[in-house]
């Protein structure tokens, strides 16, 4: 059995604190209640362009990546369907650096039209490379609507078509943003020889 402490704050945000003593790393996992099923269908694929642009740095951290990578951790995230996963784990030591990355980037997320370029492009590749560019590789785009006639299940987390990605503006973006990325519609998972 698995031990932990569960309690909401008073923004909303879930937090879950498991104490684990026999490890000197800690998990620190920020799960968002936003996927694919939350997009209009008119624009799918902006969960997944998010979990690019959330590396993109915030108003006060430019380069996420580079001070998780200082103070000894990694760090990725994945989305699907129905959510999106952040997760970092780093020494005990440093688990400061990560509440304050996560609580940046939530609060203050940096929407600068380089940032938006670069992650689109980069959406856009792999739609390509995945779906486009390989054989059979839109079997996934074909079947999806087939098996689901009314539901948000009928596109991939990637979108239903790239031009989605293409022709998303500052504005819808921003809007998608505000809509889903706020501590009332996250998870916070803290394990390691942490206290609560």
């Amino acid at each position: 059995m698995i031990n932990f402490e569960k309690f909401e704050l008073d923004n909303g945000l879930k937090v879950i604190v498991h104490r684990d003593k026999s490890t000197p790393i800690v998990a620190f996992n920020l799960l968002y209640d936003v996927g694919a099923r939350d997009e209009d269908p008119t624009r799918t694929g902006f969960a997944h362009l998010f979990e690019h642009l959330m590396f993109g740095g915030s108003v006060n951290i430019s380069n996420y990546d580079e001070i998780v990578e200082k103070a000894g951790g990694q760090n990725n995230a994945f989305t699907s369907n129905d959510i999106t996963n952040y997760y970092i784990t780093l020494p005990k030591e440093n688990l400061e650096h990560a509440f304050r990355l996560e609580s940046d980037r939530m609060l203050s997320l940096a929407f600068t039209p380089k940032s938006l370029e670069v992650q689109r492009q980069v959406v856009v590749e792999e739609f390509k490379q995945n779906y486009l560019n390989q054989p059979y590789g839109d079997i996934h785009l074909l079947l999806r609507p087939l098996a689901y006639k009314k539901h948000p299940y009928q596109w991939p987390t990637i979108g239903k078509e790239v031009s989605h990605i293409e022709n998303a503006t500052m504005d819808e973006v921003k809007s998608f943003f505000y809509k889903h990325y706020a501590p009332n519609n996250a998870i916070l998972v803290v394990a390691g020889d942490v206290e609560t």
